[in-house]
């Protein structure tokens, strides 16, 4: 883009921000977005950049912005009309909102669960109640979609039980199959906010897959591998290979299996044990994307091991079945 069509298509971005301010009404609040989200698109980096700073908006809302648009981009513009006109005139609760998978949210505005009177705190307390159904409703208050759930039992550690760790994991595990064989929940309670309970969940999911990677790949099987390997790679131990870095992990492997293809054969569920494993425990937010997206890719081609994950994950409790 030359200088002066730049310079032109800011000035109509900059009237086109005047018509639809962030404090608007809904509408404009999602047009803005819309707008933003497509420029990121669109644009290369540096002019986008430029283009952030010429709006005049804080990198904060700009940011909460931009998100809003590209949830609301998923969405076809017949249900995206409908949808706007169930929003509350706030760009603070639609971002809260549009945490929310886009089949949620629209199953939220139909059921009239969302409206443009919802305020920011009611739509912290729905969305997370969405996102943890599990963990976050308690006795008297209603479930996902509306339905009241009942408080049947409390289950008590006494001082001389030693339960932590992987134990504690097994053993939540284990009720969570029990709760869903019944039509039931495992809650934890006096949950305090999104970000507590989605450590926990990814807590929960990495210490159960782990228990998953030690069964692929166990004492017995590590015993045989040469020496020689193992010198190779500084892996010593059976501990060692299930926290290697996942490079090291599949080299081993490989090498251990004689090659890609029975590598591939015999450990590709430990493969992907290992990736759910880093999609869980990994710190930065992007690899922790980038492994899910891997895995994803991985399953999307590989019908045989989608079917094992999930029968993995329905049997720890994960997805109901």
């Amino acid at each position: 883009m030359t200088q002066d069509k730049t310079a032109s298509a800011f000035e109509v971005i900059k009237q086109f921000i005047e018509e639809n301010p962030y404090k608007g009404t809904s509408k404009q609040i999602v047009n803005l977005s819309i707008s933003i989200a497509e420029s990121a698109a669109t644009f290369d980096p540096s002019v986008f950049a430029l283009y952030k700073e010429q709006t005049g908006i804080s990198p904060k809302i700009f940011s909460k912005l931009k998100v809003i648009g590209e949830t609301l981009l998923k969405v076809d513009k017949k249900q995206r009309k409908d949808l706007i006109n169930q929003l509350p005139a706030s760009y603070t609760t639609i971002h809260i909102l549009c945490s929310l998978k886009v089949k949620d949210l629209l199953t939220a505005a139909k059921k009239k669960v969302v409206t443009p009177t919802i305020t920011a705190k009611e739509a912290s307390a729905f969305a997370q109640q969405i996102r943890f159904p599990n963990r976050t409703a308690i006795d008297g208050e209603k479930g996902k979609w509306g339905y009241k759930q009942e408080h049947l039992f409390n289950i008590v550690r006494p001082d001389d039980v030693q339960m932590s760790g992987e134990v504690l994991n097994i053993f939540k595990n284990e009720l969570r199959k029990v709760c869903l064989e019944y039509g039931a929940h495992l809650q934890v309670a006096n949950p305090l906010g999104t970000t507590p309970l989605r450590k926990q969940e990814r807590n929960d999911k990495s210490m159960f897959w782990k228990s998953i990677l030690k069964k692929e790949l166990d004492q017995k099987w590590f015993n045989k591998i040469p020496e020689s390997i193992k010198n190779e790679f500084n892996i010593n131990t059976l501990k060692d290979l299930h926290e290697a870095p996942i490079r090291s992990f599949t080299g081993f492997i490989i090498k251990a299996s004689g090659g890609k293809e029975t590598y591939w054969e015999k450990h590709s569920q430990a493969y992907i044990a290992k990736l759910q494993i880093l999609s869980e425990i990994t710190e930065e937010a992007r690899q922790r994307y980038n492994y899910r997206k891997r895995l994803e890719n991985i399953l999307r081609e590989h019908k045989e091991l989608e079917i094992w994950n999930n029968l993995i994950l329905k049997e720890g409790g994960f997805i109901e079945k």
